[in-house]
């Protein structure tokens, strides 16, 4: 009875402790909380079906259930669209999926249409974690969205740009910012390149522990700040204009400008860049789309580099081989892999990781690198982890067998 389970589980601990034996329960408990979720659908869709006037499943959600009125519309947003998902449902219920690869689902249907959603992304969801799987159907629907529906949902997002402040009871000054996702991209960029130059100004190092503080940078007793404050001074660095120009390098050494990981990136087929034929995809690497008018514009400020694609994913121009990776490969990387293989990270948090070890002989070519961020790339090379090509593209799983031996990128 469902009505035991909280009882079962209250003062329950791990029979095996070894890690075999925990893995094997987190997996367990993972498909157990699917068909939970699949069920909890099932309840939710009831209610809203009721028709007595009560109060409805996000309201019964709120209430009993004791989640964030967000998170209650989402289920029953989610649960209403599972009757025209029927592998979806399946999916969710026999543990393939979880209940965040769910209302991915229900969502790319409510934009694309329930058929090829529930068809076609389940098998890439059943390959690939939640966050991943989010980034892969985010390009999967910008693919099949037309150039109309883009313009009309980026001119939505214009109207609804905002920025609020207001002053904390502590006396510190909140800013929120609600931007649409090119503008967001751009601003993003911005800040990323500001963040890398401070950060390689504090020496590369973080400060941690209680009572950080910061001084001004050329001062004698100059400290490393945290991720939080050095952010906060790349913010207020921007709006204040006093190091960096538009251009990208400092005002006062004339450094080089940011590198390509921090660079607004925008993927577009050669037939999208002939206004005659805006049918091709163009997104930027996160997936959003890139309406014509806009492309347009972008195309008249910005860079452009050819890519060149022997089908899907496989680019064969690339820059020189060397040990680390040219900015032509950082190019066709960003290009091919759109972020982290492993987690979906963003470009401007990954590394160029080489599939075969470059002390074992693996060249730094395309074929032999892809994107991972500083976690996974960890996972792989110390916690015996490693990258596997599917259908779907890259997982990282846990190697079988004995330990791996250490090796470096």
């Amino acid at each position: 009875m469902l009505s035991d389970l909280p009882k079962h589980l209250r003062h329950r601990r791990p029979a095996d402790t070894t890690r075999h034996g925990l893995v094997a329960e987190i997996e367990l408990l993972s498909a157990a909380q699917s068909a939970l979720d699949a069920y909890r659908c099932r309840v939710v869709a009831a209610i809203d079906n009721l028709g007595d006037k009560g109060l409805d499943a996000a309201g019964v959600l709120r209430s009993v259930g004791r989640v964030s009125g967000r998170a209650a519309a989402r289920v029953s947003s989610t649960a209403a669209r599972m009757r025209e998902l029927p592998a979806t449902a399946e999916a969710l219920a026999s543990g393939a999926i979880t209940s965040g690869h769910a209302d991915v689902i229900a969502d790319a249907a409510g934009r694309v249409g329930a058929s090829p959603a529930d068809t076609e992304l389940v098998a890439m969801a059943c390959a690939a974690p939640a966050d991943l799987f989010t980034k892969r159907a985010r390009e999967w629907v910008a693919g099949r969205e037309t150039d109309d529906e883009a313009s009309k949902r980026h001119e939505r997002h214009r109207k609804n740009r905002s920025v609020k402040s207001w002053t904390g009871r502590d006396g510190m000054k909140i800013w929120l910012a609600q931007l649409d996702p090119i503008t967001a991209a751009t601003v993003t960029s911005r800040l990323d390149a500001e963040y890398e130059r401070l950060w390689r100004q504090d020496g590369g190092r973080d400060l941690t522990g209680v009572g950080a503080h910061t001084t001004e940078p050329d001062s004698p007793d100059h400290e490393t700040r945290t991720p939080q404050q050095r952010m906060a001074d790349a913010f207020v660095s921007l709006l204040t204009a006093t190091t960096t120009t538009d251009a990208g390098p400092t005002a006062a050494t004339g450094a080089a400008g940011p590198h390509v990981r921090q660079q607004m990136i925008g993927i577009v087929d050669l037939a999208r860049m002939r206004t005659d034929d805006p049918n091709g995809l163009a997104t930027l690497v996160d997936g959003t789309p890139l309406p014509q008018g806009v492309l347009e514009r972008l195309a008249c400020i910005s860079d452009i580099t050819g890519v060149i694609f022997d089908g899907p994913g496989r680019p064969i121009w690339v820059g020189r081989t060397s040990r680390h990776a040219t900015i032509t490969q950082w190019k066709a990387l960003i290009a091919r892999d759109r972020g982290c293989v492993g987690c979906g990270a963003d470009p401007n948090r990954c590394e160029a990781h080489h599939i075969t070890a470059w002390n074992r002989g693996g060249p730094t070519d395309i074929i032999n690198l892809v994107l991972v961020c500083s976690r996974c790339h960890h996972d792989i090379h110390d916690r015996g982890m490693r990258l596997i090509r599917g259908p779907n593209g890259w997982t990282i799983t846990p190697r079988a067998g004995p330990r791996h031996e250490r090796i470096a990128a």
